[in-house]
């Protein structure tokens, strides 16, 4: 009998190499043929202890995607925002999500396009905290798995021009060396990249008075930028295996971006009555940016077989992030008055990160122990000029941050049977935080500890070995930012401070007694796969956050005016629940004919050795994921949670003609947006997004390959709505941005 082992959990090792379900005799002398082979994305998710989804190389490259957050917006919920940014699970807004590189903290200066696709091994996209990847993901964590120097001499090259609806918008160089001059374990890999885009967008505003209604009076504004990018991301790894069964890898990583933005904004003059001065003082707005984004960081591993059961990780992480933002406008006001305008922005961070695993595994189990201990120092400074007069629009436009963060955790990865398995942990975790903001006052310090317990039960009923049920129970955290955390405030630059400011127009200060959100975490789902390559998902999942931030805006008496001020300030709001519905569903074409009763099914198994990998056909996935959020101090209606979507709808399918070269597939998203509560007498509420896309890859050979993508195929217009409740009226603010058309072409080489 021949017996593949594949790399993964224990558990995985074991069903594979035995078969679910399998019974061995005893008395039967066979032999064992081993072979390494790794696992495909269904094989990692299935027989992980821990919910998640993974997204493989292969699903990876399929779209010829060049930004990560494009690759993230086809999986099951998963949400990122149409002007871009990191991802979002489970319908939650920013900050509920951490971001991991290689199992670490990606670091707040992180963002997800600081990696480009094609240094990228795999995705995971887990659900549900572990002691082992942290306790601030209340509502999961998205893994980046670097790629390593596996194939040994290979280069790989790709060049891939982007195109717009009338001429080039951009171009891509990248190259990957594996196994250079550094050892057979050693990989570099650069990408430059260079981006031309334009928008155009349209904001009014609106004032309705309680009075006459049927006379409203506001103003308009049209937008018009050209912006150009040109970026640099590299990424190496090098390893030396030592004498004493162990070995040293060092993984630097940087990304730079520098960027030039033109800006021309025209403002239509005020129509009607302004009771609230509401009215914009401009008329236009000619505005040149200048900026740059650079992020390092070096990782030092150190990994020592210490026996046949123990193992022992020590990495030392260093980080640098850095941007710069210089802006000159020049500005009409309504009394044809120019006047010139000067901004500086500087924002830089320096990090060391200190982390150590001792993993013992024996039999089919782990356990896990470790210690992490980071040091942070970030600073943020920005002045503005008028006319070259240095304009300071409050007393906190410099903020120095250090802070100390550790934290100890125990794991124990438990597999009892093939049908039983059991993952729990305990993590520890206490952040100091150190402010300082003028040199003349006192700094000021915060300290916060919380304890987070994880379990999750795994069972795979024997009578059915495609069946898969998981229960999780889990404890999570969002912590403040640190401006949150800041007593001196940013004064409005519409009014004089000792003038009475308007709620649109409102102080902003931060909450030096503001408490880390806290979240308990219930889910369950069940999962099963008819066939080879195939995947039915159902799960539901409930969260209960305590001690929920929200930035609120109210009159308060305060001491750097002398008559009350509107001020918007962080508070914590008492308790939200959040209850989730999650769909998933994939398979091929014949399977899904059986399902709807359009014909039968063949049970395909995959041949001996096989890994399950793609084979020729059509596949179609799909997936639904509902959300229903309610913040209990706020009355209602529409107390959601912020930015959190009704539902979203993904489809999609991938079609391999069998003996043909060409592979293409088509993916469709539908986001139904939900207005939500941000005040007692303030609503948001974003528009739908629609988002179709297609590609095309034709492969000459093994070697070579011709990738075509067509995104934004619906060219949906993107907008948002917020509005503010008066005793005089309504107020309204709508922008809207059309949606582009865009396509890309990238040819492939191995060598």
């Amino acid at each position: 009998m021949a017996v593949t082992f594949l790399a993964g959990t224990p558990g995985f090792v074991k069903a594979q190499a035995m078969g679910e379900g399998f019974e061995p005799d005893s008395n039967a002398l066979q032999d064992v043929q081993v072979r390494a082979q790794r696992p495909n994305d269904l094989q990692q998710r299935r027989f992980s202890n821990a919910s998640k989804t993974v997204v493989g190389r292969e699903e990876i490259q399929k779209y010829g995607d060049t930004s990560l957050e494009d690759v993230l917006r086809r999986q099951p919920g998963v949400t990122v925002p149409s002007g871009g940014g990191n991802p979002r699970l489970r319908g939650m807004a920013e900050g509920y999500t951490q971001i991991l590189i290689d199992g670490q903290p990606a670091g707040r200066g992180f963002t997800i396009d600081s990696i480009q696709p094609e240094q990228v091994e795999r995705l995971e996209i887990i659900r549900v905290p572990t002691a082992e990847t942290g306790g601030q993901a209340v509502a999961g964590s998205v893994n980046i798995i670097t790629r390593e120097g596996q194939a040994r001499g290979r280069k790989d090259l790709s060049l891939g021009l982007s195109l717009g609806e009338r001429d080039l918008q951009g171009f891509r160089l990248g190259l990957t060396q594996q196994g250079a001059w550094l050892g057979d374990e050693s990989m570099i890999s650069a990408t430059v990249f260079g981006r031309t885009q334009e928008s155009r967008s349209e904001q009014s505003l609106q004032f309705v008075a309680t009075e006459d209604p049927s006379a409203p009076s506001g103003q308009s504004s049209q937008t018009r930028s050209e912006q150009e990018r040109l970026g640099l991301s590299l990424r190496g790894q090098a390893s030396w295996n030592l004498q004493n069964q162990s070995s040293v890898s060092v993984r630097p990583m940087v990304f730079a971006v520098k960027g030039d933005t033109q800006s021309l904004r025209q403002i239509e003059a005020w129509r009607g009555s302004d009771p609230f001065s509401f009215a914009s003082p401009y008329l236009q707005d000619d505005a040149t940016q200048r900026f740059h984004y650079a992020v390092g960081r070096v990782l030092l591993l150190h990994k020592w077989n210490i026996d046949s059961q123990w193992r022992l990780e020590t990495g030392l992480t260093g980080s640098a992030f850095e941007f710069k933002r210089d802006e000159e406008s020049l500005v009409q006001t309504v009394t044809q008055t120019p006047s010139a305008r000067q901004t500086n922005a500087n924002t830089e961070e320096r990090g060391l990160l200190l982390s150590s695993k001792l993993k013992r595994a024996f039999n089919e189990d782990e356990q896990t122990f470790g210690f992490e201990l980071e040091q942070t120092v970030r600073t943020e400074e920005d002045s503005r000029r008028v006319d070259d007069v240095l304009y300071q629009a409050g007393l906190g436009n410099e903020l120095d941050t250090d802070q100390t963060r550790w934290a100890v955790y125990g794991q124990w990865d438990f597999n009892p049977s093939p049908q039983w398995a059991l993952l729990t942990g305990l993590r520890h975790e206490s952040i100091q935080t150190s402010l300082q903001t003028l040199p003349s006052l006192p700094r000021q310090n915060h300290e916060s500890e919380l304890t987070s317990p994880s379990l999750s039960l795994v069972h795979r009923p024997a009578k059915d070995p495609s069946l898969l049920y998981r229960l999780s129970l889990s404890h999570a955290y969002k912590r403040a930012r640190a401006r949150d955390l800041s007593s001196l405030p940013s004064l409005s630059s519409s009014f004089n401070p000792n003038d009475a400011n308007t709620p649109d127009a409102a102080d902003s200060v931060g909450n030096p007694d503001l408490r880390p959100e806290q979240s308990w975490g219930l889910d369950l789902s069940l999962e099963k796969s008819p066939v080879a390559n195939s995947l039915l998902s159902a799960g539901i999942f409930w969260k209960q956050i305590k001690d929920v931030q929200r930035r609120q805006t109210q009159l308060e008496t305060v001491s750097w005016s002398s008559v009350p001020r509107w001020v918007n300030r962080p508070r914590n709001l008492g308790e939200a629940d959040l209850i989730g519905l999650e769909l998933e569903a994939r398979a091929p074409a014949r399977l899904w004919a059986q399902w709807l009763g359009l014909g039968q099914a063949e049970q395909a198994k995959p041949k001996a050795g096989s890994s399950g990998g793609a084979a020729s056909g059509l596949e179609f996935r799909a997936s639904l994921s509902h959300y229903w959020s309610q913040l209990e101090s706020l009355d209602g209606p529409n107390n959601r949670l912020p930015g959190q979507p009704a539902w979203e709808l993904k489809l999609g399918f991938d079609a391999r003609p069998a003996k043909s070269k060409l592979r293409y597939g088509a993916s469709l998203g539908y986001t139904k947006a939900a207005r939500y509560q941000a005040e007692p007498q303030a609503w948001v509420e974003a528009d739908d997004d629609l988002t179709l896309e297609a590609y095309g890859l034709y492969s000459f050979d093994r070697n070579q390959r011709l990738r075509f993508t067509v995104q934004d195929l619906a060219r949906w217009s993107s907008e948002s709505t917020s509005l503010r409740v008066f005793d005089q009226g309504n107020r309204i603010e709508a922008a809207r941005q059309p949606g582009r058309l865009r396509a890309s072409l990238r040819y492939e080489l191995g060598f």
